[in-house]
């Protein structure tokens, strides 16, 4: 079946977001991927086609290019509002500030794109986006005697209770018999970081670090081992050079 993706760019400028689609299309059409490009000059009216599509049952966009800094709700609250809808859209940040990256961390953007922007900046993060999509990795788990399939990519961290390990992922909690350890080795590829004895985390999720708690992005605090600080700092120094083009 041929799936045609929507994505959605969204600049207060009317033609900066025009020169942007166009260049989006002229990618995806030699990526050879089927797209649709919306338009949009607020993130407020954005915001409020997702939510509308989301009560009709519709799917929403698959990816979204939005530029950092608008007049009626900046990139960092549009990113927070998103994340918080837990639609399956990869959200692309765009600005003309690579400093504006350490607080996006807290939108859980895909990726940031600093201007101009170039179609071998979009040929970049739209292959990446997509062959993300197609290549995501489940785990297994049947901790609580039913077998459960979690998209790796969703989960946010696992911590260890008692003879077993609690996972978190954005849809709920699950029971694993598998020991931290263990899943440590299946899951360090995937940007795992181990910040305590007792936890694992998702870098993708990470928002601050205070004090002796590493605090993610739903708001949920993990312990941090001392010692742990340095390996952790520099997984977040790798993530932030990865989402910046």
């Amino acid at each position: 079946m041929n799936i045609k993706y929507r994505i959605a760019v969204c600049d207060d400028d009317p033609k900066q977001t025009g020169i942007l689609g166009s260049l989006i299309l002229s990618v995806t059409k030699k990526l050879a991927i089927s797209a649709g490009v919306e338009l949009f000059t607020s993130a407020v009216l954005l915001l409020d086609k997702i939510d509308e599509d989301t009560a009709k049952g519709l799917n929403s966009y698959d990816l979204i290019f939005l530029d950092i800094r608008q007049p009626d709700m900046d990139g960092i609250t549009f990113g927070k509002r998103l994340y918080a809808m837990q639609v399956e859209t990869e959200l692309v940040l765009v600005t003309s500030y690579p400093e504006y990256a350490v607080e996006g961390y807290s939108t859980h953007a895909f990726q940031f794109l600093v201007k101009p922007v170039t179609e071998g900046m979009l040929e970049a993060v739209i292959r990446a986006v997509f062959d993300n999509r197609a290549s995501d990795k489940i785990l297994e788990v049947s901790g609580s005697g039913r077998r459960e399939l979690i998209p790796i990519k969703d989960i946010e961290c696992i911590i260890a209770e008692n003879k077993y390990t609690r996972i978190y992922s954005v849809k709920g909690s699950y029971l694993e018999s598998r020991s931290l350890d263990s899943l440590e080795l299946s899951l360090m590829r995937y940007g795992f970081v181990r910040t305590h004895r007792a936890a694992l985390m998702n870098i993708k999720y990470y928002s601050a670090l205070d004090k002796k708690e590493v605090v993610l992005t739903s708001g949920r605090r993990l312990p941090v081992s001392r010692r742990r600080i340095p390996e952790l700092r520099n997984a977040v120094r790798k993530e932030l050079e990865r989402r910046i083009i």
